[in-house]
């Protein structure tokens, strides 16, 4: 079973030159009974503990680029819900062939 983020729910979009959508989020597999581990914690530490504690399976981004494969390369991944893309998701996002990331919803 897939439960939201108590912290911050993140949506990732990839969108393909040819319109295709693909979509993740950090989802969790493990219920803490509405506590977050990280609920002290600045936006950007303790991702460990999303994955050691909550079973999150990755972020938003990485999600999206599993689920779009090979499709990925020349597209545009949108992200809401956070303000950045950290090192590691803009590192997937580059091997991956994405040429552009944007901070906000994607177009309709």
């Amino acid at each position: 079973m897939l439960n939201n983020c108590i912290k911050q729910v993140v949506t990732a979009t990839i969108i393909t030159p040819a319109g295709k959508r693909y979509v993740g989020s950090n989802y969790t597999t493990k219920d803490n009974g509405g506590i977050c581990p990280r609920a002290e914690m600045k936006s950007g530490e303790g991702y460990d503990l999303c994955r050691d504690i909550c079973g999150q399976i990755g972020h938003a981004e990485v999600i999206a680029l599993m689920i779009a494969g090979d499709e990925a390369r020349g597209s545009t991944l949108y992200i809401e819900g956070h303000t950045y893309a950290c090192d590691s998701c803009k590192k997937a996002a580059d091997i991956a062939g994405i040429t552009s990331i944007i901070i906000g919803s994607p177009p309709c």
